[in-house]
């Protein structure tokens, strides 16, 4: 990893990139002009003007209405951890994660292919998948439980949701569409793990791990001519001109809030069907709900 050449001019101690310490330096200036008020007057004032704005969007003040705690965020992307990583074991090697790595009270997943037939350079990256989701489980529910959580158990699955993943196509078409919505998943909820620099980088490292699975999933799909549906109209599936899920306009990955990577994993399989209504609880991928207190589109 690169490290940042320059000095924070917030936290001294710290380095950033050129693009951050711009940040810092409009930041500073701001406070200047409003050196009348407190420092928590000047945060204060900061709040209220960003809530004005999100007055415009309903949708984004309901979701700054309350702040998660940081156990609730790394418990929510819990839930989509263990939705890969035992796709991963059981199509590489017939397993499921440890009755350890599930936790107490977890639910045995169904619709699970069972060890498929890959050719070797998929079988690869099945296998890599497999010990790096793992690794992220397990970094999660250590974290979580550091931070004075309880780490949430594997909830019930159901892999067979869209359809059973029977082949090396139909398996590489979900892993690339199950590793979009959880990298999304880590750049939504990003903002509510700034309060803490170590679970905000460890976040960060796997969401850069998240973006390598992505690409080459989308390499494979591409050069296997596998079809990968977009999950939503956030989505760039993967093709022979554009071999990188990313907006053309931008070149950023997506981000979505909870309650879109909840409304994809209750049911919305393709960018052509119907997202669960506002408040759904449940479906899809996971019949009875994901755990944790984050549960709700």
């Amino acid at each position: 990893m690169s490290k940042f050449p320059l000095q924070s001019l917030l936290c001294p101690t710290e380095t950033v990139n050129q693009d951050q310490l711009e940040v810092e330096r409009r930041m500073l200036n701001f406070e200047k002009t409003m050196s009348h008020l407190t420092r928590r007057g000047f945060l204060s004032a900061f709040a209220a003007t960003a809530a004005v704005a999100a007055m415009a969007d309903p949708q984004k003040a309901r979701a700054q209405a309350t702040t998660p705690a940081i156990t609730d965020v790394l418990n929510f992307a819990l839930n989509l951890e263990y939705l890969e990583a035992n796709l991963y074991l059981n199509v590489s090697a017939g397993t499921t994660l440890s009755a350890a790595d599930m936790g107490s009270g977890a639910v045995a997943a169904t619709g699970l292919p069972g060890k498929l037939t890959l050719d070797a350079a998929t079988l690869a990256v099945a296998q890599g998948l497999a010990t790096d989701e793992t690794h992220h489980v397990e970094l999660l529910r250590s974290t979580i439980a550091t931070l004075g959580g309880t780490p949430i158990s594997q909830p019930l699955i159901n892999y067979a949701a869209n359809g059973a993943i029977t082949t090396q196509a139909m398996f590489l078409a979900t892993a690339r569409q199950f590793t979009a919505l959880g990298g999304s998943a880590y750049v939504g909820s990003a903002q509510f793990l700034v309060s803490n620099p170590t679970v905000l980088t460890a976040a960060a490292q796997i969401l850069g791990a998240e973006g390598q699975h992505a690409g080459v999933l989308s390499f494979l799909c591409v050069n296997q001519n596998i079809t990968s549906p977009a999950i939503d109209a956030q989505d760039v599936p993967p093709s022979p001109s554009n071999y990188f899920t990313v907006a053309a306009m931008n070149a950023l990955s997506p981000s979505r809030n909870t309650s879109q990577v909840l409304g994809v994993a209750y049911g919305k399989s393709t960018a052509t069907t119907t997202a669960p209504a506002a408040g759904s609880l449940m479906g899809g991928f996971f019949p009875n709900g994901v755990n944790g207190n984050i549960k709700s589109t």
